[in-house]
């Protein structure tokens, strides 16, 4: 009878179990009914020893060895893929040598610096690009235009008067010149703004007469014969005065007429008596409307009105042809 689990004739084992060929037992020889009648279970196994393997036991051979030579076929295929990349990297390295085509190109990577001890090399620092910031120009706002006007002229105050002569000697004859000459000067009070003009039916008179009929046109005022006045509407000039001026004259006998128009009109034009003192800078031009005529004080005679006076006479703020009025 066969063995249980062993097929007929040994081999291979019953039950479909694997078993490496390696341990396939040895043919059994040819022979006649005699062998088969003993049984192959009677014949010991006999192994294939793989060369350089040891196997110290039968019994659990089959997987022990089937893994060893597994590793065996592993390590020899590793070997022979290492042998192969070798063998193709080095006809490259030698210029090209053995396959035709195009030399493999190595590429060296950039390796670490050497580093050399005690020594610190540092980084170049590369400074950062400076980006300028865009510039936004300010809103030009326009500055407010101030329209200055131009100054306003002073008013213009027209006075009219007739010129009157009351003479008949020679050295009276030039009067009515010399009155409209200085009534127009651009120097005299059309400098504060009235226009002086000659009108020969006017309200106002410009007189020249003897001392006695000044007299009488002056009243109240107490002229005495020598002296001039203005007395509401009428300008009376003395015809003595006007010939020769007064002893304490220092000036010409033209500028002495020119002054005692100019002195008299601006009574008329609502111009007073400056306070005392008379002369308040010794040396420099007496005012117009100073009395000249009795005292000059150390001022310099002057026919024309200072620009104070003009000034003054330019805010037209009083009355033309004042009537009497008392001195203080």
């Amino acid at each position: 009878m066969a063995a249980a689990g062993v097929a007929p004739g040994g081999w291979p084992p019953a039950g479909g179990a694997a078993v490496d060929p390696d341990l396939a037992p040895a043919q059994a020889p040819q022979g006649g009914d005699e062998d088969a009648a003993h049984g192959d279970h009677h014949r010991p196994l006999q192994r294939r020893r793989s060369p350089g393997v040891h196997h110290p036991s039968v019994a659990g051979s089959w997987r022990h060895t089937g893994v060893v030579d597994r590793l065996a076929r592993l390590a020899g295929a590793v070997a022979l893929a290492a042998t192969a990349a070798s063998c193709a990297a080095g006809p490259a390295a030698e210029g090209g040598l053995g396959r035709s085509g195009p030399a493999a190109t190595t590429v060296l990577a950039p390796g670490p610096a050497p580093s050399v001890p005690g020594s610190a090399v540092p980084e170049p620092t590369l400074p950062e690009p400076t980006v300028p910031e865009p510039t936004v120009p300010e809103p030009t706002v326009p500055e407010p235009t101030l329209t200055v006007p131009p100054p306003r002229p002073a008013p213009v105050v027209e006075v009219r008067f007739r010129i009157e002569r009351r003479t008949t000697d020679a050295a009276t004859a030039g009067f009515a010149d010399v009155v409209r000459a200085t009534l127009a000067d651009p120097r005299g009070w059309t400098g504060a703004g009235f226009r002086l003009v000659e009108d020969p039916a006017a309200t106002y008179s410009v007189v020249l007469a003897e001392g006695e009929e000044v007299d009488r046109l002056c009243a109240p005022y107490r002229t005495g014969g020598r002296y001039s006045c203005q007395n509401g509407p009428v300008v009376a000039l003395n015809a003595d005065r006007w010939r020769s001026a007064t002893d304490r004259w220092t000036g010409t006998l033209a500028a002495y007429r020119q002054m005692l128009v100019n002195h008299e009109v601006g009574h008329l034009l609502g111009r007073h008596h400056p306070d005392d003192p008379q002369c308040p800078a010794p040396g420099r031009p007496a005012r117009v409307m100073a009395q000249q005529s009795t005292e000059l004080d150390g001022c310099l005679p002057n026919p024309w009105p200072l620009p104070a006076e003009l000034a003054a006479a330019a805010r037209h703020d009083e009355p033309l042809a004042p009537p009497h009025e008392a001195d203080p």
